[in-house]
């Protein structure tokens, strides 16, 4: 995998890459590399995400850090969402949940949150997403995921209205990516019947972010459409479903991932487009990924791969990730 979100205590660190990689490759692959995705301009997430997600990606959608200079509390936001106008409520909203954000950063670095948050936000929000208007579609997805982040269930309601979403609401399907990204980290079985859907969507670039999100969600439900998914016409999908399944420990993407472990399937794939797997960066993060999933079967049948590359590697980081692909094998 090869594009990251901003880290928030994740229990891995995957790599990360900027929103202006530029326009030879997309950024929409959390194993990466596809053309032609609506969301060339977006930092994705991988498979290994933080909980605090549900906020952080708020700030991709909207550039949050506009507001994050604002002085008010949370309360005066909150305020201003319930009683101000068109514009100021959306400001205040977004405000608000840079608030919260900061809040979960200060946590992950053993630090005191910086806002207060009372007793009543939780509640308050969800009375003005319930009075949202049909146009307000970006403030309702921000207000879910706030509530989403308070675990409110009207969070996981309102994000679930928006995968539902027609064209006409979500045009480039932005508010849908962001949706799955803060139900997909949460792993909830609720909402499993509403991510795992989009593995059929006609988008590429969210098949690719679902085949990644579903390794957070219980194994018995996951398993299934996934291996469904290690036939995807689309690299990055087959091999976000194998890295996901070898999170479960589950070996029917292994052949995908032995190949994904080596060079030639990358230059297969920029022989057919050259804008695919351009740059060595990309390449080398989804060879290393493929390595920890090899990692985390422990099948003894890819040892002879893991000494190959370990011992004759030419990319340092590829050759150190097959070293501890070997060293947690022992």
């Amino acid at each position: 995998m090869a594009e990251e979100e901003p880290q928030g205590g994740a229990p891995m660190e995957p790599a990360g890459e900027t929103p202006d990689s530029g326009p030879q490759e997309t950024t929409a692959s959390a194993a990466g590399g596809e053309e032609d995705s609506p969301y060339r301009n977006l930092l994705f997430p991988l498979i290994v995400v933080p909980a605090m997600i549900v906020i952080v990606a708020v700030a991709l959608y909207a550039g949050v850090g506009a507001f994050t200079g604002d002085e008010a509390t949370i309360d005066e936001n909150l305020h201003r969402v319930l009683h101000g106008g068109a514009n100021e409520r959306e400001q205040a909203a977004y405000a608000l949940v840079a608030q919260l954000a900061e809040n979960d950063r200060a946590r992950a670095g053993g630090e005191g949150p910086p806002w207060e948050v009372s007793e009543t936000l939780a509640p308050k929000l969800a009375d003005a997403l319930e009075g949202l208007g049909e146009d307000e579609v970006k403030l309702q997805y921000v207000l879910s995921s706030a509530l989403l982040h308070l675990d409110d269930p009207a969070g996981e309601e309102g994000l679930r209205v928006i995968l539902a979403l027609g064209e006409d609401a979500d045009p480039e399907g932005e508010l849908k990516f962001h949706a799955l990204v803060s139900l997909g980290s949460r792993g909830s079985p609720d909402t499993f019947a509403d991510v795992s859907a989009f593995l059929q969507s006609e988008d590429q670039g969210l098949r690719i972010l679902v085949a990644g999100y579903l390794r957070f969600y219980p194994a018995e439900l996951a398993a299934a459409p996934l291996k469904g998914a290690l036939g995807d016409p689309v690299l990055a999908v087959r091999l976000n479903a194998a890295i996901s399944l070898a999170t479960f420990g589950d070996s029917a993407g292994a052949t995908l991932l032995r190949d994904g472990s080596r060079k030639d399937i990358y230059e297969a794939e920029r022989a057919r487009n050259p804008r695919n797997y351009a740059r060595a960066e990309l390449v080398r993060e989804n060879r290393v990924r493929a390595l920890e999933g090899l990692a985390r079967l422990g099948r003894a049948e890819d040892r002879a791969l893991l000494e190959e590359l370990a011992g004759g590697e030419d990319d340092l980081e590829v050759r150190e990730a097959a070293m501890r692909a070997l060293k947690s094998g022992n």
